[in-house]
């Protein structure tokens, strides 16, 4: 009954259509004859006033054209609207005299929704299997990841304990490969600078040599022609060579020239020997830096790691190159001292001694004064004492000796 009443609507709307379509067809008619009437106008009237005449009246009947459409349009899109929400409120009545539920019919959906999210949940799926694959291939990834990170675990151990075998270390201390690497660095590079030097003063007997062998060769004896200029001049010499008595009161003789000219050699090798000697020093200093540094952030990483004591216990502590050259033990005498065990491959470094800084430092310790950068201070004041005294007490970092500093200014030093 429904799908009657709704198809005799649709036939009145379809005759009222064409209805409509007529009426247009026949005022297009007439508007054309009006046109052409228009075009041929009154034979009466001159040409320019009939153009005028007829443009005006086009106008004016063209406005009222646009005036009617736009009425009709706004109807026609009236009307539209409401058939389309009375077509959406049938296929509704329908679908719920369908199901015999309101709850369930008003999830129904037309034919081209329903292909719409068929089609939508089919990509879902899809990506659903294509992101379970993806799950699965990471988690076989990270399973390999994990093995790999064990092997390698296993493989440093044993790495450790074969290294404290052969370095005939202690059984239940492991040698930390960390700071053997470190070490090796520190001692390669002073390897590669003790050779730099070898090779200077391998010149430096070069030239001595030639200039010993241009003086046996020399046949005066005089001060003049046995003035053979060993290349290397100090400052009291080159002041007696340029002294009023022989470098101003000179002939201008070939031989006072070559003179000259031999002092001029000398000087520029001089300086070149002590620019070479600043430029080993400068990497000297650079090397104990990192040195230095590396102390400090091992010191450091002690510290944060929670392996300082408390005041009034003792601990030790190592300073020397790598992990195992030298131990400064601060200690109270009233408790047992455990000392590590030295490597075999640093045999030949001196063993240390006790100096008044540790003194200081047990003074601090037993009057509850000494806190954890103090002791990092004075830990990294005797490293620095310590690679003092290995280049055979040149002062190059310019630290001040640790026994002669107090108690009264040591907390004004900033290392």
């Amino acid at each position: 009954l429904i799908l009657s009443k709704e198809l005799d609507t649709c036939q009145q709307e379809r005759d009222q259509y064409k209805l409509m379509a007529n009426q247009l067809r026949e005022r297009h008619q007439s508007l054309k004859k009006k046109y052409r009437e228009l075009i041929d106008g009154d034979p009466s009237l001159p040409p320019e006033k009939r153009k005028q005449a007829n443009l005006a009246q086009l106008l004016s009947e063209a406005q009222d054209r646009n005036k009617h459409l736009g009425e009709e349009i706004r109807e026609l899109q009236q009307r539209l609207g409401e058939v389309q929400g009375d077509n959406k409120l049938l296929r509704m009545t329908i679908a719920k005299q369908r199901l015999g539920d309101d709850e369930v019919g008003a999830r129904h959906f037309a034919a081209h929704e329903r292909e719409d999210l068929v089609q939508q949940l089919e990509k879902a799926r899809e990506q659903i299997e294509t992101l379970r694959y993806d799950l699965q291939a990471a988690l076989d990834e990270l399973q390999d990841v994990k093995e790999e990170r064990s092997f390698y675990q296993d493989k440093s151990d044993r790495l450790n304990q074969e290294l404290n075998h052969v370095l005939g270390g202690h059984e239940n201390r492991i040698i930390d490969v960390d700071a053997l690497c470190m070490e090796n660095r520190y001692l390669q590079e002073r390897l590669k600078q003790l050779q730099e030097e070898v090779n200077l003063l391998k010149s430096n007997i070069t030239k001595y040599k030639n200039a010993l062998e241009r003086r046996k060769n020399s046949k005066t004896h005089s001060r003049s022609s046995s003035s053979a200029l060993t290349g290397v001049l100090s400052a009291k010499q080159v002041q007696e060579l340029l002294s009023e008595d022989h470098g101003c009161s000179l002939p201008a003789t070939p031989q006072s020239i070559s003179d000259l000219k031999s002092l001029a050699t000398a000087l520029l090798e001089t300086i070149h020997e002590k620019n070479m000697v600043i430029q080993h020093q400068r990497q000297t200093n650079k090397i104990l830096g990192n040195r230095v540094a590396e102390l400090e952030k091992k010191l450091r990483t002690l510290e944060i790691a929670g392996l300082w004591s408390l005041p009034g216990l003792s601990y030790n502590v190592s300073v020397g190159f790598g992990s195992g050259k030298d131990t400064i033990t601060f200690s109270d005498p009233m408790l047992p001292v455990i000392q590590r065990s030295r490597s075999p491959l640093l045999a030949f470094t001196d063993k240390p001694q006790k100096t008044e800084v540790q003194a200081l430092i047990y003074f601090q310790i037993k009057s509850n004064k000494f806190s954890c950068w103090d002791g990092r201070r004075w830990i990294i004041m005797l490293a620095y004492r310590h690679l003092d005294k290995l280049f055979n007490g040149h002062n190059i970092l310019g630290c001040p000796d640790l026994t002669q500093l107090t108690m009264k200014h040591h907390k004004q030093f900033i290392c």
